[in-house]
């Protein structure tokens, strides 16, 4: 059965909208801002903040009262562009289904002095979505940290293939956390000027704000609905490293993997990769080296792909990564090229991959992998094409 995307939706450092998400990507300039809060730290780190999303949701979330905060808002927001640009119906969403990748939830509620649940509820968010669009269907959420919006997708497009749901909204998103930005920090995965993913000099990750969504159909759910299919799915994978915490297997034998899965009924080698690739030196070497060799499977050279690495310019948006991922990937192919890197001084020498610099490049062929890896090793890879 072939899955099919009718409907994007974002939310990031750009601004509100795809529109704003891609203009911002063409012009690979932005740089992140110092934190709202200095978290304890000797120094205040940086962030790409999202906008306030506005009043998407009421003041009373529709989930058994409980409290909506920042990352349900974000997340709402992307879900009502996602959803208009589909042209759902309230009767649409009542059996549809809901996948929300998401690694912290809403944890500003747990971060002020005055919350009374320091528990992490990442589930919430989907409790509020749901009520607030009256998403009847299955519904999961996804917390493999980092890759959690590539899982929620791969999950997302499993329920229709296998005939649990026509229509699912597989979204993600993540605020900004000082839990998150001062364990990162400790760990001296940080850097301290802005994100460098492709730099030879890279220094870490820079986190970031933001939301993404896809609704994704049945194919003959779109032509049932007269609606216009943004991409295909051709194919994904998952895989586990089961290596270490945080740091991927360095051979990058489980990602292959799931690259060479996603890529199993392809007749040649993508035309771009938006990879996962986040600045911290090692991960992102691994992350190059297994999607070059995958390539290599299915008959391509690496260095005829394009590399491209967004979280340069929007940051790391944790849960939100993977879907933002797929939009991009959409973008890609609506508009037939891949924006230009951004932050490179020394390219890394190491890197099998072509990678854009100053503008951007045409895209080669009409398909786009995109690579998503978390802790404790959980990679997600899916493969899309070209409609029509």
């Amino acid at each position: 059965m072939t899955v099919v995307v009718t409907g994007l939706g974002a939310v990031s450092c750009f601004g509100s909208g795809t529109a704003a998400l891609w203009d911002g990507l063409l012009r690979a300039d932005r740089r992140p801002v110092p934190a709202p809060d200095a978290c304890g730290l000797s120094t205040r780190p940086y962030l790409y903040a999202a906008p306030d999303p506005g009043p998407v949701l009421p003041d009373a979330a529709a989930s058994g009262g409980e409290p909506a905060g920042r990352t349900s808002a974000l997340v709402a927001a992307a879900v009502a562009e996602a959803v208009g640009d589909a042209g759902l119906t309230a009767e649409d969403l009542r059996d549809a289904g809901l996948t929300v990748g998401t690694s912290l939830g809403d944890i500003d509620l747990a971060e002020t002095r005055e919350a009374s649940d320091r528990h992490l509820a990442t589930h919430r968010v989907a409790a509020v979505l749901a009520g607030r669009f009256g998403i009847g269907g299955p519904s999961q959420t996804l917390s493999t940290a980092c890759s959690a919006g590539a899982y929620a997708v791969g999950w997302g497009a499993e329920l229709i293939e296998t005939g649990q749901a026509d229509t699912v909204i597989a979204c993600g998103g993540d605020a900004f956390s000082r839990v998150a930005i001062g364990t990162l920090q400790r760990f001296g995965l940080v850097d301290p000027e802005c994100c460098r993913p492709f730099d030879a000099d890279r220094a870490g990750m820079v986190t970031g704000e933001g939301a993404a969504a896809v609704v994704l159909e049945s194919a003959e759910s779109a032509r049932h609905r007269g609606a216009a299919a943004r991409a295909a799915l051709a194919g994904h994978g998952w895989s586990c490293d089961a290596h270490h915490p945080m740091a991927p297997e360095p051979s990058g034998e489980q990602l292959c993997r799931s690259a060479v899965r996603a890529l199993a009924g392809a007749t040649e080698a993508p035309g771009a990769v938006v990879l996962h690739r986040a600045g911290v030196a090692g991960n992102d070497s691994v992350e190059s080296a297994a999607v070059g060799r995958a390539v290599a499977a299915v008959g391509g050279g690496a260095a005829e792909v394009a590399g491209y690495a967004p979280k340069a310019v929007m940051g790391h948006t944790a849960g939100a990564a993977g879907v933002f991922g797929c939009v991009i990937a959409a973008l890609i192919l609506r508009h037939g090229v891949v924006p230009p890197n951004a932050h490179v001084a020394t390219l890394d020498p190491d890197c099998p991959l072509r990678v854009p610099l100053g503008e951007p490049a045409p895209l080669t062929r009409p398909s786009v992998l995109v690579s998503g890896t978390g802790f404790g090793g959980n990679n997600a890879v899916l493969a899309w094409r070209a409609v029509g």
